[in-house]
């Protein structure tokens, strides 16, 4: 059969009910004479092993389930967002080359990655049959060398191409990961041996530095994908090449990531202060010490982390103010000055997702938290998955469906939900999110199986249901919020204690049925506005960020005139389909508007359209 576009498909065969698996097999989309079967294997494991293994791991994509908050809008990351991608625009700059922008390359990867890793979760055929139209059709444009980027001959290397080249990278690595692809990772060899020839400090070889924009940071980004690379692929040039790339940071025109963090501590004052990049290498530095050792890696990220957290994070657990950090403690939160761009929040969620797994330390998964439900799940339009590129704290959110950098990386933040969800901890269960669901974790007593019953963050009550495949002793980590003012958790009528900011660790013998009942406050908090907003206060309520939103507040005509009418402030539920509002939360306020009292409501900042996050003080 002659090969035909997949958009073709349905008028040509107007009577069949094809799955688009179906469509692509009948296109014959570069299948050949190889069966489905064995060109879509089961998922790989990594040829080699890391030098430094992690203390967090992840629970598999497969075996678990989320619901709730989290679940529903995961299932509106797949069906409003994944599943209505324009593969036709995003795989023409590589089919028709240039592309319409400098870097429409990036958008293909992006959407592998954050397509296997859902794929995974929830094994929706829709989404594989368009996985594998985007990833055969991306491997099918890949020139003999193995150039697979967007730009002509005379231009390439400029600009993004090698940026467009790392999301290749990840988005095929993670499809070969997820399916056993072959042909995906021999694309990627091809596109390593490519970059290994191409850049160098050997004669005819370019400099990486030179061949992207931010002082050489989005070229030299490169970095976590070529780790993976060689995670998957073994070949240990691919890794001296990864040394190369953090070398080549020291140059006299390279961006100095070490050495400036080393020396001043501050992301601000290092490079040009772009958060995406300077977040991206330093979330590919995490890979190099995992599969090194080398402990100055593992010191510069950590450095950064620290400061980005301490100075540099909105209150949604986002950074960046038109796309950079800024000075300490400046965090300008309207919509004029580009607040959190999308793609620097979800960076922000991978390099703490890399300490967490690196460290188990409670401090990142406390970050992950506050991240998720707020800055993340924040520029997601719950109603059809649109997207914002920026998402103030005070103002109007703007999602849109289209196709820009952000649209294409949030998707991959939502995905990653389960793997931050819960994981293996010093040989037990770590539960690092609530929500409602269940998941089975791998360990060295056997498969436990965990079951959670909660409303949460709605209310603070969880019950865990524990199901090991034996009675066995083995640790259960709680992860207790720091901003809990109390935390208790009971088992077989003991209580137990938490430590805000801490693993709660329950060390017994575990048999089937064992029950944890958890008590989670969720006292809400007034947080003074800094010294970006020293007459405001914004107010926190478990994890979850509030905001002043109008459409819940019609009477009220000066939302910045408006806030809390006491400093000690107390919550009422509301009813949102009395208030006929969209989301399932929303809160009763004792405030003030222009020194009058007025009852407020609060919504959740996930939820938010028209809102302010920060009021006027009392």
């Amino acid at each position: 059969m002659a090969t035909m576009d997949i958009q073709s498909l349905p008028q040509a065969l107007p009577n069949l009910h094809l799955s688009r698996r179906d469509m692509l097999r009948a296109a014959g989309f570069g299948l050949g004479a190889m069966g489905l079967g064995e060109m879509f294997a089961a998922p790989q494991t990594a040829a080699v092993s890391d030098k430094i293994a992690d203390r967090f791991v992840p629970a598999p994509y497969a075996g678990q389930r989320i619901e709730g908050l989290l679940g529903d809008r995961m299932r509106v990351n797949l069906e409003g967002r994944l599943l209505h991608l324009d593969e036709v625009r995003v795989l023409k700059g590589f089919q028709q080359r240039p592309g319409e922008q400098d870097w429409i390359g990036e958008h293909a990867g992006k959407f592998l990655h954050a397509a296997a890793n859902t794929w995974l979760y929830s094994g929706d055929e829709r989404l594989k049959a368009l996985m594998d139209l985007v990833a055969t059709s991306l491997i099918a444009a890949q020139l003999p060398d193995g150039y697979l980027g967007t730009y002509p001959d005379e231009k390439r290397w400029t600009s993004w191409d090698v940026w467009v080249h790392k999301y290749d990278l990840l988005g095929l690595v993670s499809y070969h990961q997820a399916t056993g692809n072959a042909p995906a990772l021999d694309a990627s060899r091809k596109i390593g041996d490519l970059l290994c020839r191409t850049f160098g400090t050997g004669p005819g070889q370019r400099d990486i530095i030179a061949a992207g924009t931010h002082v050489g940071m989005a070229a030299t980004s490169v970095l976590e994908a070529m780790v993976n690379l060689y995670r998957f692929a073994g070949d240990h040039k691919y890794l001296d090449f990864c040394e190369y790339l953090v070398r080549s940071w020291s140059q006299p025109n390279g961006p100095k990531i070490i050495e400036s963090l080393s020396a001043t501590k501050s992301v601000f004052r290092t490079a040009n202060a772009k958060a995406y990049e300077m977040m991206s290498n330093l979330v590919g530095l995490a890979e190099l010490y995992r599969a090194t050792g080398n402990p100055v890696y593992l010191q510069t990220v950590q450095t950064a982390w620290q400061d980005i957290a301490t100075h540099h994070l909105y209150l949604s657990g986002t950074a960046s103010s038109a796309e950079h950090f800024t000075d300490d403690g400046v965090l300008p939160a309207e919509e004029s000055s580009s607040v959190g761009e999308g793609c620097a929040t979800v960076t922000w969620l991978q390099l703490t997702w890399q300490l967490l797994r690196l460290t188990g330390e409670p401090q990142y998964a406390e970050q992950l938290e506050h991240t998720v439900y707020n800055a993340l799940l924040g520029a997601q339009d719950p109603r059809n998955g649109d997207i914002c590129y920026f998402t103030p704290l005070n103002g109007k959110k703007s999602p849109t469906p289209g196709i820009n950098c952000c649209v294409s990386s949030e998707p991959r933040g939502i995905s990653m939900i389960p793997q931050l969800a819960w994981g293996q901890r010093e040989n037990g269960v770590a539960i690092v999110l609530y929500a409602p669901g269940h998941v089975s974790v791998d360990t060295r007593n056997g498969t436990i199986g965990i079951e959670s019953r909660t409303n949460y963050p709605a209310d603070g009550n969880v019950v865990l249901t524990v199901h090991p495949s034996k009675p066995a002793r083995f640790p259960l980590s709680l992860r207790v919020p720091a901003w809990t003012a109390k935390y208790s958790a009971t088992v077989g009528g003991q209580q137990y204690k938490g430590i805000p900011g801490q693993f709660l660790t329950i060390d017994r013998e575990w048999k089937a049925g064992d029950e944890v009942h958890i008590d989670v406050d969720l006292t809400p908090r007034v947080v003074a506005g800094g010294s970006s907003y020293p007459w405001g206060v914004a107010i926190e309520r478990g994890p979850q960020l509030l905001a002043l939103e109008q459409s819940v507040n019609p009477a009220v005509k000066d939302l910045q005139a408006s806030g809390p009418r006491t400093a000690e402030v107390k919550l009422a539920d509301a009813d949102p389909k009395q208030l006929k509002w969209r989301g399932s939360q929303a809160y009763k306020l004792d405030g003030v508007e222009a020194g009058k009292p007025r009852e407020l409501v609060l919504v959740p900042f996930a939820d938010a359209i028209t809102y302010r996050v920060w009021m006027l003080k009392a």
